[in-house]
């Protein structure tokens, strides 16, 4: 519908609901960068743009470096995190399954 354009009778009009509070709301939350992280997969992380994360932390690039405390504001809150504990046993569970039961290496049939 155009701007100043009359509703005729029987016509439909949808007006989107504002959002909740809640949904608009940012919250911040300071992330320590741990090694392997990239800027872009920290902004992936909390659901925002990487320009975002650098113009909260005043960066000048997109490099991070291990150490680093950002400031994030995000919807929501912090992500889950999956413990270094949990993620250590799921490797070696998945490294068990290619090897035999002895865990002498990697599984092989015996033929006679």
């Amino acid at each position: 519908m155009e701007r100043g354009a009359n509703l005729e009778p029987g016509e439909k009009l949808i007006i989107p609901a504002a959002q909740a509070q809640s949904e608009t709301k940012r919250r911040l939350v300071s992330y320590r960068v741990r090694k392997g992280d990239t800027l872009g997969g920290i902004a992936d992380r909390f659901s925002v743009d990487t320009e975002d994360v650098r113009k909260w932390n005043r960066m000048k690039s997109n490099h991070v470096r291990r150490g680093m405390v950002l400031r994030i504001y995000t919807l929501g809150g912090a992500p889950e995190a999956v413990s270094a504990r949990r993620r250590t046993k799921s490797r070696k569970r998945s490294q068990r399954s290619s090897t035999d039961a002895g865990g002498n290496g990697p599984a092989t049939a015996l033929h006679n």
